[in-house]
């Protein structure tokens, strides 16, 4: 069986799977937008107002660069006063997704039964994009699509490599939350 196998994947194979897929990727091709949403962990200095490292609060004056003029006698907008920009950051990806379950659905082969999840997508990408896939919280998937929407997911499991014998690619679950 061995031999079948190295038949067919042989190195023009791989790089015409491999062309394939990477114009399925390209940004204008089948990929859709998507917003990538980490949550904050580390705590960044607010842009909008001048902090006051004794308090370890905003002094609640505006720095002259920021995006939210505000005047005197009132509370920064953008860090209720807190000094510190805790609001979630969004990065912009495409990413190929499969919306229908019959293209990924699950088969249990002790009960001899397919499992199809309800609200779940599929992502394709480039294996670069792993370390923005796992730290991301939460994706929203931006279609302009009657039928699906735009909804925010949660990833439901690691990405997991594919490829003919590299790791070229992920393929990414997500729940609809």
């Amino acid at each position: 069986m061995t031999n079948i196998f190295n038949n067919v994947f042989t190195p023009e194979f791989k790089g015409l799977f491999n062309n394939a897929i990477d114009a399925i990727l390209e940004q204008n091709a089948l990929s859709l937008p998507c917003k990538l949403i980490y949550s904050n962990t580390n705590p960044v200095l607010c842009n909008n107002c001048i902090f006051d490292p004794l308090s370890n609060r905003s002094l609640n004056k505006y720095n002259g660069t920021g995006p939210s003029p505000f005047g005197d006698l009132s509370i920064c907008p953008v860090c209720n006063g807190f000094g510190f920009d805790a609001s979630n950051k969004e990065e912009l990806v495409y990413l190929a997704v499969l919306f229908d379950s019959k293209h990924w659905f699950n088969w249990n082969s002790k009960s001899n039964t397919i499992r199809v999840p309800d609200g779940m997508v599929q992502t394709i990408c480039k294996s670069d994009l792993l370390p923005k896939i796992r730290n991301a919280d939460r994706v929203l998937i931006d279609t302009n699509k009657e039928n699906y929407g735009s909804y925010y997911y949660t990833r439901a499991n690691d990405p997991e490599f594919a490829g003919f014998g590299d790791t070229r690619y992920i393929f990414t679950m997500w729940q609809r939350s």
